[in-house]
């Protein structure tokens, strides 16, 4: 385990994060789903595929985005590393050795130092090109060739125990408790160039391995680029890092770091600016702030291991998380930009993010004039003589007086006073600092309940729920009508808000300066309704579970009503929009379009049907099993969408920096702001491979597919690892041989079970998409399945060779005796059967057609046919026998 060196604490230290309303970065948390796994890890690593390892408690952790595997080891591993061709290596508690495939091609762990003496806790470790260096706190290892290990350094009085091993360009530093940092040139320990007699607490290099970040236990941090000198880097919130104690890093791209602390979570610095971009702690949703291990994995994702398991940060992601400021409380249920404020509405109420200032006292010194007098002289009055009391005069001290003696009287001190003196001194004066901003979310006051419904008509925000519906200013609601609402919505043709209660009225609403005043919509359109919309002629739809109404309105005046009844009753609500001529619902998972020409709601089929969908804010969306949809194809563009198919169970999205950006609440709770402007790293994707294939009683090598057919019961296991979200990445295959096309898109595809392969040779092809689109494709495999040896063509040629042997026998016999003719025409029919046999086996194994049982018997009519002169010879050759034997 690499050693933990603590960096100064000041103690009493209170830090205020200067947080800007940008929210926080996006989180991902992970954690083997067994108890039989530990979750306290000391080191990450990721392999050329893209598979993450974990240096455990209990060994070795595999997880590949979607399932973990342990790879056993002799103890604790402490330590991971790779050399340049891929090949994996741990240290650990029963020291080192290479992470490998057993004869069974399952991944296992081979010792390499049972070969050496003496060697416990091996805690750090670095490959250079194909050779492997290991440290414990007695000596340093080397293991070249993948097999060779061997002692290269001890630890003696001079040095003291080992207590890192670091790269820095193309040196490798062993740190010593005695002497500081030492460099390592030819197996020998030498005076270092750099950083003579300081301890290094960890060095990082960059994901080119051209820049290295270090940290030494004196508070300082360096950075080295390529063909440059090493610089101090100074942070600006220094005090925050020391108080809460660095111990390991990663760089996140070329100009930013990731500083894991002891007690503070994970600080994001940008080495251009020094300033910090980011606190990732518990209270922007972190599990733990105390970090056993730091790695960014290629697509520029922060791993972070702590007692709970594992997070990963995502500064990249065009999601930003706002639920982790604190003042927020129940089931979030819709959201709201109004003016510079954002509203959320929950089960609870109704809360705005509200900006703090931070003051503290600050305690400074000018030089002031100072005007002083001359000393100033006092004679004080005499004192009456102290006496002592008690048992032997060992009393409290006290002043004496004789009994009965008058109290004496008190003399006023005699005061002279000099000349008036200037001089300048220092004095200490308090003031108020600004040390931050804190952002959280405050109640609004006058709303108690569920608040589902916010919209903004014209400069006014207006919210709905159980507790009806109102206008918010600022902190404080101010009613509209109390009763409960099911949906509001601001007919722009009416200029009214439209509220349909849960006692199936509609009221109406229209604004008369500050205040709201009735609209007097009709009674006789009352009616239970889930939704409103207008069209492009003005029509005002009213939608209900069985029928939608159909208002015409012209000059703000409602002219006419029709009811239109629906196909069917809905149980869901019934939500509709009009986009360009047309009308459009969705009702029981259905879209439905409005024929105008017969006045009734046909099926859609152009459109897939909604898993899951809603209207909010104007616009309609819906899920279709792959990705988030709206009608308007133009504004999923804009958005670029497909961002959204990481969530499939959003609860509600509503627009955000006029239209650029979206709120969005996921059914976990979360809220998040998706940016469609924001410019994600692109990285390249991680590879589509085959991680195993096993049967129910092994794992089978991929290099050659060849199996019997009774273990023909095989899974194929795909992957290509992907730890934004399990819904990133899509899968469909083909087995040629076995099926006709290729399988629908899913999640689950990676996985294929073979319940029973039937004896014949199989194609498997492999293709995986992620979110926009893009295919990545997998050579295709070759299976082949084999019959029992007693239906194999080899089987029967033998069977007919052996049995063509005894009739040429049995023929010669027949010839000197009568004695075999029966036991001849026997081996020889014999024969033709298992010559028929065997030509039929023949041509099924080599030509594949979809056959019934009248066509298989019409094929071995054909085959007998063809054996016909085989059976004729044999018969002709048995008869002249018989003649000869007669005569």
């Amino acid at each position: 385990m690499k050693r933990i060196v603590l960096l100064s604490v000041f103690v009493g230290f209170t830090n205020i994060v200067l947080w800007a309303q940008t929210g926080h970065y996006f989180l991902s948390h992970y954690k083997p789903g067994s108890d039989k796994y530990n979750y306290v890890s000391f080191d990450i690593h990721q392999d050329l595929n893209g598979i993450l390892f974990f240096a455990n408690r209990s060994g070795v952790l595999q997880f590949d985005g979607r399932t973990w595997n342990q790879i056993p080891s002799h103890g604790a591993v402490y330590t991971l590393t790779a050399t340049a061709s891929g090949e994996l290596y741990a240290g650990g508690s029963s020291g080192f050795g290479k992470i490998t495939h057993d004869e069974s091609n399952q991944l296992a762990y081979h010792p390499l130092s049972d070969s050496l003496k003496n060697i416990h806790n091996v805690f750090d470790s670095h490959a250079e090109g194909e050779i492997v260096y290991f440290l414990s706190e007695i000596a340093v290892y080397k293991v070249t060739g993948g097999v060779k290990a061997e002692v290269i350094v001890s630890m003696s009085e001079k040095t003291g125990a080992f207590t890192g091993l670091h790269a820095i360009g193309t040196r490798i530093l062993v740190d010593t408790e005695n002497l500081g940092v030492m460099t390592l040139v030819n197996d020998r320990l030498q005076d270092p160039d750099i950083l003579k007699g300081k301890h290094i607490v960890f060095s990082e290099p960059s994901h080119d391995a051209k820049s290295f970040f270090l940290g030494t236990d004196d508070n300082r941090y360096f950075v080295q680029r390529e063909g440059a000198a090493l610089q101090e880097h100074h942070p600006k919130d220094i005090d925050y890092l020391n108080a809460n104690v660095v111990v390991n890093a990663a760089w996140v791209n070329d100009n930013m770091v990731a500083l894991g602390t002891l007690r503070g979570g994970v600080v994001f610095v940008d080495l251009i600016t020094s300033e910090t971009n980011e606190i990732t702690n518990f209270y922007t949703g972190l599990p733990d702030n105390e970090v056993f291990a730091i790695h960014t994995d290629r697509h520029y994702g922060v791993w972070i291991a702590h007692e709970y398991g594992f997070s990963r940060a995502a500064p990249f992601l065009p999601f930003r998380t706002y639920n982790h400021y604190p003042g927020l409380a129940g089931n979030l249920l819709c959201v709201q930009s109004f003016g510079d404020g954002l509203y959320v509405g929950t089960t609870l109420g109704l809360y705005k993010l509200i900006k703090q200032e931070i003051f503290e006292d600050e305690t400074y010194e000018i030089m002031q004039t100072i005007v002083e007098k001359k000393k100033v002289v006092v004679e004080p009055p005499k004192e009456p003589e102290k006496t002592r009391r008690g048992f032997l005069g060992l009393g409290k001290i006290g002043f004496g007086k004789k009994k009965n003696q008058p109290a004496a009287t008190k003399e006023e001190p005699k005061v002279s006073k000099g000349p008036a003196a200037k001089k300048r001194a220092k004095v200490q004066k308090t003031r108020k600092v600004l040390r931050g901003v804190e952002y959280q979310f405050t109640q609004v006051l006058g709303v108690s309940g569920k608040v589902d419904q916010l919209m903004i008509v014209g400069n006014k925000l207006l919210g709905g729920g159980v507790s009806g519906v109102f206008e918010v200013r600022d902190l404080v609601a101010f009613p509209l009508t109390p009763s409960p609402s099911r949906a509001i919505y601001y007919s722009e043709n009416l200029n009214q808000v439209l509220v349909s209660t849960y006692d199936d009225e509609i009221l109406s609403f229209k604004p008369a300066g500050r205040d709201w005043v009735d609209g007097h919509f009709p009674d006789s359109l009352s009616m239970y309704a889930d939704y409103f919309f207008e069209d492009h002629v003005q029509n005002l739809w009213i939608c209900g579970r069985d029928r939608v109404v159909r208002v015409g309105i012209e000059g703000r005046e409602i002219l006419d009503a029709e009811t239109i009844p629906l196909p069917y009753t809905s149980i869901d609500k019934t939500v509709g929009l009009s986009y360009g001529q047309d009308v459009y619902l969705t009702q029981n998972g259905e879209f439905f379009h409005y024929l105008s020409y017969k006045n009734t709601f046909v099926k859609f089929d152009s459109l897939p049907g909604p898993k899951k969908y809603f209207a909010s804010s104007g616009s309609f969306w819906f899920y279709d099993g792959h990705r988030w949809r709206t009608v308007d194809p133009r504004r999923q563009g804009e958005l670029k969408t497909e961002w959204l198919a990481l969530f499939p169970d959003i609860r509600f999205l509503a627009p955000a920096e006029r239209g650029k950006s979206l709120w969005v609440i996921t059914s976990s709770n979360e809220l998040y702001k998706f940016s469609s402007e924001f410019s994600a790293l692109t990285a390249e994707s991680n590879p589509l491979f085959l991680k195993e294939v096993r049967n129910q009683q092994s794992q089978l090598s991929p290099k050659s597919l060849r199996v019997d057919e009774n273990e023909s019961a095989l899974t194929f296991e795909f992957v290509q690892p992907e730890y934004v979200s399990l819904q990133a990445v899509e899968y469909h295959y083909w087995v040629k041989g076995l099926q006709d096309t290729w399988t629908d898109w899913s999640t689950v595809n990676n996985i294929i079970n073979f319940p029973f392969l039937p004896p014949g040779e199989y194609s498997v092809m492999v293709e995986s998409r992620d979110l926009f689109g893009k295919i990545t494709k997998l050579d295709t495999i070759n299976v082949n399945v084999l019959p029992p040896y007693w239906k194999r063509p080899e089987f029967y040629a033998l069977e007919f060779l052996f049995f063509g042997v005894l009739v040429v026998l049995s023929l010669r016999l027949n010839v000197s005796t009568s004695r075999f003719q029966y036991l001849s025409q026997f081996l020889s029919t014999l024969t033709i059967v298992l010559l028929i046999q065997f030509v039929q086996t023949i041509v099924g194994a080599n030509i594949s057609m979809q056959s019934t049982p009248v066509a298989d018997f019409f094929i071995q009519v054909v085959i007998a046919l063809l054996v016909l002169p085989v059976e004729n010879f044999l018969r002709k050759r048995m008869i002249r026998a018989a003649e000869r034997t007669k005569r």
